[in-house]
C-alpha cells in the first residue's frame, strides 16, 4: 500500500503544480498526460466541446482614496460601478427580504447557498454590484458569477473595514476567452448498467486545486490500474469519467449526459469523487440541488461498518455543494457524492498539495477499492423507489 500511496501522491503533486483554468498551459498539459497515461489500460474515449468564459483580470474596491485589491469572479461583467454598501450576511432570502438594494453595492459572505442564486436575488432587487468574501479563510475566494452584476472578491481582513452606508467604487475587469473543453473516459467490463466514477480536472483561477480536484483524479487513475491487475470479470460497466469545466457550471458533465440515451442514464449509478483528501471525509446525503440515493448511502454506511470506519466519515448535507453527478441525477440516475465537509480551502490558493492529509488518502484508497467490488448497478436501477 505504501507504493500505491506514493503513486497517488506523486500524481496529485504533478496535477496541482499550477492552476488548471480552462485553456491554460497546465490545464492542457494535464489533459494530454491523462490521455497518454490511460492508453495503457484500454480504449480511451474523448468528447470535445467549446464554450466562452469571461476570464478574471483585475478587481478593485475603492473606499475614499483607499484601494482594496481584489479579484473578479469568472463571468463577471467587465464594469465599473459606484454606490453605497449594504451588508447582507450570507445573502439568504431571509437576510435580504427587508433590505433596500436598489442602486446599492452588496457586501456578502460566501457560502450556505450557491452564489449564482444569491446574485439573481440581488439583481432582481436592483443591486449594482457585489463584493464577496469568505469569512473563515484569509484569502481571496475564486467564484463564478451568473453574469448579471460585476462581482469582486476580497480578503475578509479587508472586508471588516467596509460597512453599510459606505460609498465605494467597484471595478471588475474581465476578458472574453474561448476555450475547448474535453471529457475523457475509460470503461472496464460491459453490460446494460453502468457505474460512473467521476472526477473533474479543471480548477478555478489562482488555485492549485490539490484537493479540488487533483487528488480525486489521482485516486481514480490508481483505481483503474488496481482493477486491471485483478483481472476480474465485470458483468456491468465501470466507467471512469474525467470531466472538464465542472467549476464553470458542470459544463463537461452536462455535455456528456446530453449525448446519452435516457434508458442508459436510468440504469446508471453516478458517483462524484470531488474534494476528497482533506481531514473531514464526508459522504453527502444532499447537495445544493437535491438528495442522493438513500439505498446507496445505506450501502456505504454498511461498508464503512465492515471497515470499522463508520465513525470516521460524516454523512451530511452540502448546502452549497455542486458536482458532476447532478446532471445524471436530474435525468434519472442514482447518485452519490464523496467529498470533504467542511472544506474551508475550497477555491482558494490554500488548496495546495501541502493541504492533503495522507492518512485520509489511505482511507479513500481502501474505501474506493471496496466500493467498486461491492456495488452492482444492475441491482439498484430496478428499484426506482430507493
Amino acid at each position: 500500500m505504501e507504493k500505491d500511496l506514493r503513486f497517488v501522491l506523486s500524481l496529485a503533486k504533478f496535477i496541482s503544480a499550477h492552476n488548471r483554468f480552462p485553456g491554460s498551459f497546465h490545464h492542457l498539459e494535464v489533459r494530454e498526460f491523462f490521455k497518454e497515461a490511460l492508453k495503457e489500460f484500454g480504449n480511451v474515449k474523448t468528447q470535445t466541446f467549446e464554450t466562452t468564459l469571461l476570464k478574471p483580470v483585475e478587481g478593485i474596491v475603492e473606499r475614499g482614496s483607499i484601494p482594496i485589491k481584489g479579484f473578479p469572479y469568472t463571468n463577471s461583467p467587465s464594469k465599473e460601478v459606484s454606490g453605497e454598501i449594504v451588508y447582507v450576511g450570507y445573502g439568504l432570502p431571509a437576510d435580504i427580504s427587508y433590505k433596500d438594494l436598489r442602486r446599492k453595492i452588496v457586501l456578502v459572505k460566501e457560502g450556505k447557498l450557491p452564489f449564482r442564486k444569491k446574485e439573481k436575488f440581488f439583481a432582481k432587487k436592483g443591486a449594482k454590484g457585489v463584493i464577496v468574501f469568505k469569512e473563515d479563510i484569509e484569502d481571496i475566494y475564486a467564484g463564478v458569477s451568473a453574469g448579471l452584476l460585476p462581482v469582486v472578491a476580497i480578503n475578509p481582513s479587508e472586508a471588516k473595514f467596509l460597512h453599510t452606508g459606505d460609498r465605494v467604487l467597484l471595478r471588475a475587469k474581465t476578458e472574453w476567452k474561448r476555450v475547448k473543453g474535453e471529457n475523457i473516459w475509460l470503461d472496464i467490463g460491459s453490460g446494460e448498467s453502468t457505474l460512473y466514477l467521476i472526477a473533474h480536472y479543471d480548477t478555478k483561477p489562482n488555485t492549485p486545486g490539490a484537493i479540488d480536484n487533483g487528488l480525486s483524479v489521482s485516486l481514480l487513475v490508481w483505481l483503474i490500474g488496481k482493477l486491471f491487475t485483478t483481472r476480474r470479470y465485470w458483468d456491468y460497466k465501470i466507467r471512469f469519467l474525467f470531466t472538464d469545466l465542472e467549476e464553470y457550471g458542470l459544463q463537461g458533465a452536462e455535455r456528456f449526459v446530453s449525448k446519452l440515451p435516457q434508458e442508459e442514464i436510468e440504469k446508471s449509478i453516478a458517483v462524484s469523487v470531488d474534494t476528497v483528501g482533506w481531514k473531514n471525509p464526508a459522504i453527502l446525503v444532499s447537495d445544493g440541488e437535491g438528495m442522493n440515493s438513500i439505498s446507496l448511502l445505506k450501502l456505504c454506511a454498511d461498508m464503512l461498518e465492515e471497515m470499522n470506519r463508520r465513525h470516521y466519515v460524516t454523512f451530511t448535507d452540502g448546502k452549497s455543494g455542486r458536482s458532476d453527478h447532478i446532471p445524471f441525477r436530474n435525468r434519472g440516475a442514482k447518485t452519490l457524492f464523496f467529498a470533504s465537509n467542511p472544506f474551508p480551502y475550497r477555491h482558494t490558493s490554500l488548496d495546495s498539495f501541502e493541504a492533503i492529509d495522507f492518512y485520509v488518502v489511505l482511507f479513500w484508497m481502501k474505501f474506493l477499492n471496496l466500493f467498486v467490488k461491492n456495488i452492482n448497478p444492475e441491482l439498484f436501477w430496478k428499484n426506482k423507489k430507493s
